[in-house]
């Protein structure tokens, strides 16, 4: 939780400072390491800040995640016959 209110108020100061909205913002912050009730905390803060001129994008492997959020990218990493894939799921 520290971590993520940190980025967030990090994210706020560079706003603030430069005079200019933020339109998305990445937030890669090792859900992993959260357990289920954490996670849920998480989300549920993050979904409070949900407006229409800012979005949050998540960068996680955690699968709870994949099934708490609707709008996803999904990135497969490249293997030795093929590079990369990318799945948008809305």
């Amino acid at each position: 939780m520290v971590s993520l209110s940190l980025s967030l108020a990090l994210s706020d100061t560079i706003c603030r400072r430069s005079l200019k909205s933020i339109e998305f913002f990445f937030l890669d912050e090792g859900f992993g390491t959260l357990d289920g009730d954490l996670i849920d905390t998480v989300i549920d803060a993050l979904e409070k800040l949900k407006s229409s001129d800012f979005t949050i994008g998540l960068i996680s492997h955690v699968d709870e995640l994949k099934h708490r959020i609707n709008n996803k990218i999904l990135v497969s990493k490249a293997t030795e016959s093929h590079g990369s894939t990318v799945k948008i799921s809305c």
